[in-house]
């Protein structure tokens, strides 16, 4: 009887520390899980031409400033002509104080040289630090993707949701100069040999953003 008894209270003895085990895994797993949030993984709505909410407007003033310092980079700095037909995508982070990094060249249909220049000029771009509704959507900054084209005209919408950077010169776009330019006075748009666009905005802290 002895026996059965010390053998019973082994086997509740077991019982019990397996169960207490997993009770202190559920506890850390939970504990880590609250320590460290999933990452959101939805991508910003890319506004429609003419949007005047605050993320439509700072949208638009971020792609104006990106392709001016393009459009500068390629005239003032050096000659157009040295440029091949073509697009070029590129990504990059803005961070919330309006700084730029990580620049990359997803694709090329022009040459190096305009690859070249797409990434001197976004070096080389400043914009005003993200409005307090933009740092709520993005608190750690924006991976974007946008697209140069050059002689290469993209009619999506018209071109209208495109930015034409040789209207924008003298305008500021760094400051939100000229996001209120009203493209449609102009009756062909395709005329213009650089064209600039965002295809994709993403919160630089989502599962989407780090692909």
């Amino acid at each position: 009887m002895n026996k059965n008894l010390v053998g019973r209270l082994r086997q509740g003895g077991l019982w019990l520390t397996a169960y207490l085990v997993l009770v202190a895994t559920d506890r850390v797993s939970a504990g880590t899980a609250a320590g460290r949030p999933e990452s959101r993984i939805e991508q910003l709505p890319i506004p429609a031409y003419g949007d005047s909410t605050r993320w439509g407007k700072y949208s638009r003033q971020l792609q104006d400033t990106v392709a001016t310092r393009w459009y500068e980079e390629i005239t003032y700095y050096t000659h157009r002509y040295d440029y091949s037909w073509g697009s070029v995508t590129a990504r990059y982070t803005v961070t919330p104080d309006g700084r730029f990094y990580n620049i990359q060249i997803l694709s090329n249909t022009s040459g190096p040289s305009m690859a070249y220049a797409v990434i001197r000029s976004i070096r080389r771009t400043w914009i005003q630090p993200f409005p307090a509704e933009v740092v709520s959507m993005a608190p750690a900054g924006l991976v974007v993707e946008q697209t140069f084209r050059y002689w290469e005209y993209d009619g999506t919408d018209y071109g209208l949701a495109s930015s034409y950077p040789q209207f924008l010169i003298n305008r500021a776009p760094e400051l939100g100069g000229g996001q209120y330019l009203n493209l449609r006075k102009f009756f062909d748009l395709s005329r213009f040999r650089f064209q600039s666009r965002i295809l994709e905005a993403t919160p630089a802290d989502s599962r989407v953003a780090a692909r």
